[in-house]
């Protein structure tokens, strides 16, 4: 499959394909653009035509050809590749795995479909519009307030109440009983007189997919007909369970705001939109979904949930998060840990810092908390100023469970008190951010009326139970306190100038990065005479090892020759595939965007995604897990292992370290190079705002080396 992924990508320009989506402008080498995927008025999104990669200095995402439009359109990877493909004009049929008589028949039965529901909501839009018989349907829809212009954008529509109405249209058009059957618009009859229609006096919802192409509906009852919501069974383009109503419209509104408002009903959405909050999604007659937050994650990196306001919108709520913090990715912080009082005695001078490792969602998650009683149509219908508050103002997630998690007490009553304790202590250990959490212990303190200090050692108590840290590192006081700090600091929260490094004549690594002593970017050193000294440098202490048999014939060797970096990649990936616990060591390292092949890249996504779900094994073959797009590299990729003599224990985990560190080091090493030139091209045009700003990632990129250099230190 990567020969095909190749040719795809050897046949198509991304410069072409991001130059469809924004704005390009020739830098040099490169092309420049705001980017697409966060808000910025200064373009940090470089595309480099010579490489066919981008990478935004942002928000810091990056990629090739097959991550812009999935990230771009929202797509997985498997329909990026059936959608680039067919750009390219590349036939899939050869692929392992891949029956190919078989797809096309499915791929015919659901643009049939497609077509199908399309003339579908066309009869329901135009029967909505002049049916008399639809006037109550316009009069609901009026009362709810939405607007003749509102109705016809998204393309509302009515199904009579008849028996055999829109069977008899779609007959007439040249469908069969079998398609309308297949569609869900249709339902057999047991006493075989014919079909009949499934929807029937109700206003009708079309349900789009990511395109915009209508994949089935949703009605509501006018009358006394159950159940209230009728949605379209199952078919082959409707799944209800993985659709969010209206993303269609809203994606570029989520990308543009970094957020997604996700709420429970149609006319909640709908309402939103005209109103202006054009970012809102909902759910179609289910709870929210790993497959909902699966597509959420492409577009923004905070959800905000705005739910109703009633117990089972609570419950509601409560799920929603839950699922978001199964689904969402994990980023690893640095938490410094209080070092033994025993080290701390009589060791001044070599004291040891204790680092642990934690896990946190690298996502924001808050809620809309609305007046009791109240949709969200109806706080904005009725009162527009408090919709406005409330989406200036979201609770926090932490804050939220403070009000859900007491509604039911009495705060004054001990038991009530001690209850809230057990509640919400817990949501309070997962806080990384140790100033947070002891800002929320004094929170719970002043609301149940109990002492701080017994808070926090029942707090500490419950930290010890939990196994939270992927790791824990010691790090030398003086120098190596200085690094984690300044890890922390940089760490996706803001950015800041890294803190003066300890002499370069002990770090003989990094002297070829282009620092000065003083830790900041030397601007002599990034002249195209230093290129060769980067290349020096990671021809030595930045070389990859060999994978090879040891001299006794037994374990791997590491030989300074050196892998190519897709066979480094092949090499972790074999290992994760193997041992997938190993994921839990190697995702503070290295994430999605350090891979520049992009089978390795979509199987360690894969396969992370596996472990942040809390699952460290295979529960099924792979065949049935991957898309069979990957099928290939996944065996090339154990084979490379194979090929190797078996380790086990903290061999394995020093190999997964290793092999993820030096892919890593390999990134920021090609990061360093296209931002000397970038930086020396921006001095050439005399754009010294570019420069400046330039300056500040190579700082950035440099800090992450020093950081990758202690760390690679320390594992010795």
């Amino acid at each position: 499959m990567s020969s095909i992924i190749e040719t795809i990508k050897a046949r198509l320009d991304l410069v072409d394909e991001v130059g469809q989506v924004v704005k390009l402008q020739k830098t040099g080498r490169a092309f420049k653009a705001l980017c697409p995927f966060h808000n910025e008025r200064t373009p940090s999104f470089y595309v480099f035509p010579e490489s066919q990669h981008w990478h935004c200095f942002g928000c810091h995402e990056s990629g090739d050809i097959f991550t812009f439009v999935q990230k771009a359109q929202g797509l997985d990877f498997p329909e990026a590749l059936r959608y680039l493909a067919e750009k390219a004009g590349v036939s899939l049929d050869e692929q392992p795995g891949y029956d190919a008589a078989q797809q096309r028949e499915l791929a015919a039965l659901r643009e049939r479909l497609r077509h199908l529901n399309e003339d579908a909501q066309l009869w329901f839009h135009q029967a909505l519009l002049r049916l008399r018989e639809a006037a109550p349907a316009r009069a609901y829809l009026q009362g709810r307030g939405l607007t003749g212009e509102t109705v016809i954008a998204f393309g509302l529509g009515y199904a009579p109440d008849s028996r055999d109405a829109l069977c008899r249209y779609l007959l007439s058009q040249g469908y069969s009983e079998q398609e309308l059957v297949s569609a869900g618009l249709a339902r057999e009859p047991e006493d075989g007189q014919g079909l009949y229609d499934y929807f029937r006096n109700r206003i009708m919802f079309p349900i789009r997919d990511l395109r915009g192409q209508v994949i089935g509906f949703g009605g509501r009852t006018l009358g006394d007909g159950q159940p209230k919501y009728l949605n379209t069974p199952q078919t082959a383009l409707f799944e209800k369970n993985s659709v969010l109503y209206a993303l269609d419209r809203a994606k570029e509104a989520i990308k543009q705001a970094n957020q997604v408002i996700i709420v429970e009903g149609y006319i909640d959405a709908i309402m939103a939109h005209q109103y202006g909050t054009r970012q809102t999604v909902a759910c179609i007659g289910s709870a929210i979904t790993e497959k909902h937050i699966q597509q959420i994650k492409k577009l923004a990196r905070r959800i905000t949930l705005a739910l109703d306001p009633d117990a089972a919108g609570m419950a509601a709520t409560e799920h929603g998060i839950q699922e978001a913090l199964r689904s969402l990715e994990r980023t690893i912080v640095p938490v410094p840990l209080p070092v033994p009082p025993q080290e701390r005695r009589g060791q001044a001078g070599g004291a040891r810092a204790i680092i642990r490792l934690e896990e946190e969602v690298d996502a924001q998650i808050d809620v809309l908390l609305l007046p009791a009683g109240q949709d969200p149509d109806e706080v904005i219908r009725q009162n527009p100023a408090r919709w406005e508050e409330a989406l200036a103002h979201p609770l926090p997630l932490v804050d939220y469970y403070f009000v859900a998690k007491t509604t039911d007490l009495d705060l004054r009553q001990p038991r009530d008190q001690a209850l809230a304790a057990r509640r919400l202590l817990p949501i309070i250990g997962i806080i990384s951010d140790r100033v947070k959490r002891d800002a929320y212990v004094r929170k719970l303190a002043r609301m149940i009326h109990v002492d701080e200090q017994s808070l926090y050692n029942e707090l500490q108590r419950s930290l010890r139970g939990r196994h939270q840290s992927v790791a824990e590192i010691v790090v030398p006081a003086e120098s190596g306190r200085r690094e984690v700090e300044g890890s922390r600091k940089g760490r996706g929260r803001q950015r800041q100038s890294p803190q003066a490094p300890a002499p370069l004549a002990a770090r003989p690594a990094l002297a070829q990065t282009g620092l000065g002593a003083s830790g900041k970017a030397d601007t002599e050193a990034l002249s195209p005479a230093s290129a060769a000294e980067v290349k020096d440098a990671r021809a030595g202490a930045l070389a990859s090892a060999r994978v090879s048999t040891g001299p006794d014939g037994k374990g791997l060797a590491l030989d300074r020759g050196g892998l190519d970096r897709v066979e480094w990649e092949d090499y972790l990936i074999g290992l994760l595939l193997q041992h997938p616990g190993l994921s839990q060591h190697v995702c503070g390292i290295i994430n999605d965007g350090d891979f520049i092949g992009t089978d390795t890249r979509e199987l360690y996504h894969f396969l992370n995604s596996l472990y942040q779900r809390g699952s460290s094994s295979f529960h099924q073959p792979l065949e049935q897990l991957l898309p069979s797009a990957l099928l290939e590299t996944a065996a090339r990729a154990q084979r490379r292992v194979e090929a190797a003599s078996p380790l086990d224990g903290a061999g394995l985990i020093k190999a997964a370290t290793q092999c993820a560190t030096r892919l890593k080091r390999m990134r920021l090493m090609q990061l360093n190079t296209e931002l000397r030139y970038l930086i020396q091209e921006a001095r050439e045009a005399g754009d010294l705002a570019a420069v400046h700003e330039l300056e500040h990632q190579l700082q950035e990129i440099h800090r992450q080396i020093r950081e990758i250099h202690l760390r690679t230190n320390l594992q010795g």
